[in-house]
């Protein structure tokens, strides 16, 4: 019997050994009860010391039936921690995994995977308080995007904007932020740059879009207009920025100049003549 005993309890403590890295990933994984799973890991360490103690004790020693039943609560018991531990990993893994995605969701255009309005508002709340010395924004609308709309359907007019929202991150700086506001708009914030820098940028998201977008055996061909308002001197809040933005915007698709730096002298009354 003492070798039945030692064999239930070894398999008990090989379960021990096995919950430690489960466990430890659970404890770095979220900061969620940590102190609870940081003291579960301690008694799991304390548990692998008495069961390696209690073989000790069972060696060379005349097992009775009671301390058989003992060493099988302590099989079971290694086994038991083992599991619990297992799937609280699993749960726990899977429970931030969709928080994960749900954040996500939340805060991406479904369509393209750039960041939506209400990430934008934010990162742009962001660029104002950190007090950098100066960024741009840019405010963009597709040209001839309803046509495509129109003549073809919906379904080319989601791929065109996958690969325009596709073009438009490879042409813009890696630190960069690229959004979709909702429909043809997106938009740009350029951390660290002026209006001529910008500039330049704009001339290369302009210069990507010129090749025309195969889809289904129909060539499709799409344009774009920016305009461009620099912090501080063209808005010293999130709505005057982006107004102005808007205002140039508005205007380079008025003369047909793909791109416009916003100047005072522009005003709401070349967008409105522009909508009508």
């Amino acid at each position: 019997m003492t070798i039945i005993a030692v064999c239930l309890v070894f398999i008990g403590l090989i379960g021990l050994i096995a919950s430690v890295r489960p466990a430890y990933i659970i404890l770095h994984l979220s900061d969620y009860q940590h102190k609870g799973w940081l003291m579960l890991v301690g008694m799991i360490g304390m548990f692998i010391l008495g069961y390696i103690g209690f073989i000790y004790m069972l060696v060379d020693h005349m097992v009775s039936m009671l301390e058989l039943v003992v060493a099988a609560i302590f099989c079971g018991g290694g086994a038991f921690v083992f599991v619990i531990t297992c799937m609280s990993r699993q749960t726990i893994g899977d429970l931030m995994r969709t928080l994960k995605d749900n954040y996500y969701q939340a805060h991406h255009d479904s369509l393209t995977g750039l960041d939506n309005r209400h990430q934008f508002y934010l990162d742009l709340e962001k660029m104002f308080g950190s007090q950098a010395p100066y960024f741009c924004c840019m405010m963009l609308d597709l040209n001839k995007f309803k046509l495509i709309n129109d003549n073809y359907g919906h379904s080319y007019g989601d791929h065109v904007l996958k690969v325009v929202a596709e073009r438009l991150i490879n042409s813009v700086p890696e630190d960069a932020i690229t959004a979709r506001l909702g429909g043809d708009e997106l938009a740009v914030l350029l951390p660290g740059y002026d209006s001529d820098m910008a500039i330049r940028i704009a001339q290369t998201i302009q210069q990507s879009l010129l090749t025309p977008i195969e889809y289904e055996g129909a060539t499709l061909s799409i344009g774009v207009s920016i305009g461009i308002s620099q912090y501080p001197t063209d808005g010293h809040d999130k709505t005057s920025l982006m107004i102005n933005a808007d205002i140039a915007m508005y205007q380079a698709k008025r003369n047909d100049s793909h791109y416009q730096i916003y100047q005072p002298e522009l005003s709401l009354d070349s967008v409105v003549g522009h909508e009508q």
